[in-house]
């Protein structure tokens, strides 16, 4: 039992004694029955019970092995959380704002999965078709579904793909289609206002893929509550079936083409209980990577790199970092 703990308790055994003590006049006045009836009273119980309830859970908290250094990042930002046990184990620069690239397409999936069904079909626009940089290889005028650009935005962190679904949803979002506000940028302002409504106000976004990395940015404090929220919520498990899978295939509607999407997550196949993964890339935000693995007694432990050289070696060092540095209580 830890010493905050053993003191906690004892004052709560003396203080009764103290108060019949000046109720009563004399120690001699003090009986056994007299402190069963203060142990007794509902304030006391409710106090001693948080107090077991507290100790409880730093039982069941990992432990540092002091023997293990600690963990040197070289990334700009890094964590390593349990999100059940609100659990750091590992934090560095998670309050500094910096372009997080590719990962902006898991808030993209959270915003079209409020909003839109997964098989409704979308037709794919010239403009969404010639966004620079990865492509999942899209036609011009082809018919896919919300799911297959959700498997093509978070698989193969296909550009095109995340402007197609920013156009459909952001059309249905439009309350006056005639104005000046394109579709992308209306369903760009429901992603601000997503983190917004979360408390997470040190983010902004300007594109729905991690394109523009100047005026785009989050942190890594932010964007980790954020990865809680869309995990815990059962109306993103979609997102996370689809980030479990190697690879995925789908053809047009009308027989356009035919694409195979895939996962760009290294860990997927290396980890036992990865449970998904985003990685993103621009010459300004560097490496960044998100992962999120099932760790011992139910944890779920979200890993965050953002801003390294080597965004694959820095991550690894990480997870096993973590298991090598801290041990958890048998589970019950």
């Amino acid at each position: 039992m830890k010493p905050t703990f053993n003191i906690i308790i004892s004052f709560f055994i003396v203080l009764p004694v103290l108060l019949l003590s000046y109720q009563l006049g004399t120690p001699e006045a003090i009986t056994t029955a007299h402190i069963a009836q203060y142990l007794g009273e509902p304030a006391l119980k409710l106090t001693l019970a948080a107090a077991s309830k507290d100790a409880e859970t730093e039982k069941n908290l990992p432990i540092r092995k002091l023997e293990i250094p600690d963990f040197q990042s070289t990334a700009n930002s890094a964590l390593a959380w349990d999100f059940k046990e609100n659990f750091y184990f590992f934090t560095k620069e998670t309050n500094t704002a910096r372009p997080i690239a590719s990962l902006t397409k898991l808030i993209s999936a959270a915003v079209v999965l409020d909003y839109v069904q997964p098989q409704e079909n979308v037709v794919v626009s010239l403009e969404a078709v010639k966004k620079d940089g990865n492509s999942g290889n899209l036609r011009e005028g082809e018919i896919l579904t919300v799911k297959d650009l959700l498997a093509a935005a978070l698989l193969e962190s296909s550009n095109d793909a995340a402007y197609a679904l920013a156009e459909h949803v952001g059309a249905k979002l439009s309350v006056n289609p005639e104005s000046n506000t394109t579709p992308v940028r209306v369903f760009v302002k429901a992603m601000n206002q997503k983190f917004n409504d979360l408390g997470l106000v040190h983010t902004n976004f300007t594109d729905p893929a991690g394109l523009e990395d100047i005026n785009s940015f989050s942190t890594a404090e932010d964007l980790a509550k954020f990865i809680k929220y869309f995990r815990t919520n059962p109306n993103y498990s979609l997102a996370w079936d689809i980030l479990k899978l190697k690879n995925y295939h789908t053809e047009s509607q009308n027989r356009i083409a035919a694409h195979d999407f895939k996962n760009t997550n290294p860990f997927l196949e290396e980890y036992a209980h990865v449970i998904g993964g985003k990685t993103g890339y621009t010459a300004r935000a560097l490496g960044n990577i998100l992962l999120v693995v099932a760790g011992p007694n139910s944890s779920e432990i979200i890993y965050l790199i953002l801003g390294a050289d080597d965004r694959e070696s820095e991550t690894r060092k990480l997870v096993e970092w973590v298991a090598q540095a801290w041990t958890w209580p048998q589970e019950k």
